[in-house]
């Protein structure tokens, strides 16, 4: 289960300050949304409300226009179906997560990238609104199995190669030795996961406490660095 990885817009991350606020300072920066862009947003906030609602078999494009108070013809000119439209959200989500490791590649302090890194992601990942999309995927995947195939590809493409990234160049640095680069993001994810992950999905454990979260995640990193970190002089 820790392969589905990685993978909210920015509202949906209360327990990822850091990230919030990261992404707060970069928007301001860019020019307003227009309105296009606005009723897109607008669009896929409502829908994964009825996704998470009704399930993503239970969920119609005409329940979400309906739920929108348009026409369906306005939906449909900015997605030809729930299936394009679910993918925007996870699009979204990991998208974000992408930006997220991008910031740490080629850091000269590893360990504390690392250790922010991981607190910024895992407070996202472990989050309900993130922890849902993924029962979605996963109550939908022998029905559907190429929702779960877009899922996947889409966590590989922002997410995994961004992890690999990172810790690519910090073997291209010194600071770990690592040969199997994508063998040490797996090692990574799976410290950082845990069986924690795998019980939130399985509604088999509430949200972790931020102290909870930051005692695993540093543990995780500790564990990382003794095996893979190079002395430093």
């Amino acid at each position: 289960m820790v392969q589905i990885f990685m993978e909210l817009p920015i509202t949906n991350f209360p327990d990822a300050p850091e990230l919030k606020d990261s992404l707060k300072e970069s928007a301001h920066t860019k020019d307003q949304p227009s309105f296009k862009d606005q009723r897109r947003d607008r669009i896929i906030q409502v829908a994964r409300s009825v996704f998470y609602e009704v399930g993503y078999a239970g969920a119609s494009m005409s329940m979400i226009s309906n739920r929108l108070g348009g026409s369906k013809a306005t939906l449909y000119a900015y997605f030809n179906s729930k299936e394009e439209l679910f993918e925007a959200i996870v699009r979204e989500q990991c998208g974000e997560m992408a930006a997220l490791f991008q910031r740490h590649i080629g850091s000269d302090d590893l360990r504390s990238s690392l250790t922010v890194m991981a607190r910024q992601l895992m407070g996202a990942v472990m989050s309900d609104g993130v922890i849902r999309t993924i029962q979605l995927v996963v109550e939908e995947s022998y029905r559907n199995p190429h929702l779960s195939e877009m899922f996947h590809n889409v966590i590989q493409s922002q997410g995994r190669d961004n992890l690999i990234g990172l810790l690519q160049a910090a073997h291209d640095k010194g600071q770990i030795d690592a040969p199997n680069i994508a063998e040490a993001t797996m090692v990574l994810k799976s410290l950082l996961f845990g069986d924690c992950h795998f019980k939130r999905i399985m509604n088999l454990a509430p949200e972790p406490t931020e102290g909870q979260l930051h005692r695993q995640i540093d543990l995780a990193v500790d564990v990382f660095m003794t095996y893979y970190g190079r002395p430093t002089d």
